[in-house]
């Protein structure tokens, strides 16, 4: 799906005016451009008359007309459709989708200031990342504001904006890669395993994790989000650099161990009913892997700085303690045994074990 930005603002703050110009632009940068607008009025599009419009008035609830340079398509429905659902239908040459309106989903926006309001004390609610103000004037608050004719800078920003979302995006797809390398297949749970991976490891400031050993994850899960951490962090269970504290949760925590920075990243409930409603037209799994990959992190996941502590008997580098189970005569590290009245137990021989002796076999007990 082409990444979405919005422009938003009051009835008569210049969004339509201001996108045309801006679409201008960039199809002179040579981007290609969807627009979509919101209206909260009734649209009729087709004029009595036309033949599309006797198709529509005999009872069509979808019409096409085709001509040798466009193609219209007039689609009757009770529920208007979310911008999500709509930029889904959106061909995959397109290189970005420009949107008048739509409040209801979290991306990137630009807010237009109504004349009276340029000193932008108005509450901003907005979900998403605002890429930029747009007001009768602009203010010394450098790349964040604009002038309402400055649709040439406005561009700079959204092709700026592109050119790194498409980085990210190259990252994801190397990161994609190496999962199912590693793992043996992709699937939905490998796809939201590498992105939680990657946003936490930007959110404790190790973007590139492996070219450190700064990095010690705690995994949720023993499924397959836990492999998608383990090949983006290059954190392992051998090295002590990844734990698994199994809760059954598709979450994973990521400590700095150089600043101390820690924060629990948890894929939200409800992913695969958005996936569904968005993708209505593709099998179940289909429809998680397009929306896993495109919808935004904070539509995915939530994120929480945390504080973690690493034990003495917890950290990389050698062990620090070993013992000798005086029942089983098996050495014990990191104290991870059991004082027992007569010595260390491990915790097998404590009443832990979660294997049993199996019945030893002789020829009276043989099945043949």
């Amino acid at each position: 799906m082409a990444p979405i930005i919005r422009f938003i603002g009051r009835s008569g703050s210049g969004k339509t005016t201001l996108l045309s110009d801006v679409v201008r632009l960039l199809c002179a940068e040579g981007l290609r451009v969807a627009a979509f607008k919101h209206s909260h009025h009734r649209v009729d599009l087709d004029r009595k008359g036309k033949d599309s419009f006797r198709f529509a008035d005999a009872g069509a609830t979808f019409v096409t007309v085709v001509s040798p340079d466009k193609l219209a398509t007039f689609e009757a429905t009770s529920m208007r459709p979310g911008l999500l659902e709509l930029a889904g239908r959106v061909g995959s040459d397109i290189d970005v989708i420009l949107a008048e309106g739509f409040h209801d989903v979290a991306t990137p926006y630009f807010l237009l200031l109504a004349p009276g309001l340029d000193d932008d004390r108005s509450p901003d609610l907005e979900p998403g990342e605002r890429l930029g103000v747009i007001a009768g004037r602009a203010s010394d608050t450098a790349g964040t504001r604009y002038d309402r004719d400055d649709a040439a800078g406005i561009v700079r920003r959204i092709v700026g904006w592109l050119r790194a979302q498409d980085d990210r995006d190259t990252e994801l797809e190397r990161a994609l890669c190496a999962a199912e390398a590693f793992h043996g297949h992709l699937c939905p749970g490998q796809v939201l395993g590498v992105r939680l991976a990657l946003l936490g490891c930007r959110a404790v400031g190790l973007p590139d994790p492996r070219a450190s050993k700064k990095l010690i994850t705690w995994v949720e899960i023993d499924r397959c989000g836990a492999d998608a951490v383990q090949t983006v962090t290059g954190c392992k269970p051998g090295k002590r650099t990844l734990k698994i504290v199994d809760y059954g949760k598709l979450a994973a925590t990521f400590l700095n161990t150089e600043t101390g920075a820690a924060v629990r990243v948890v894929a939200c409930a409800g992913s695969r009913e958005r996936a569904a409603a968005l993708y209505p037209h593709l099998e179940r799994r289909d429809a998680q892997m397009t929306a896993y990959r495109t919808l935004p992190e904070d539509q995915l996941f939530t994120v929480q700085a945390v504080s973690v502590t690493l034990g003495e008997y917890d950290r990389p580098g050698k062990p620090a303690m070993r013992v000798v189970c005086t029942i089983c005569g098996e050495e014990v590290n990191d104290n991870r045994h059991v004082d027992g009245d007569d010595g260390p137990l491990c915790r097998a021989c404590a009443g832990g074990a979660y294997y049993a002796s199996a019945v030893e076999r002789t020829e009276a007990n043989l099945p043949w």
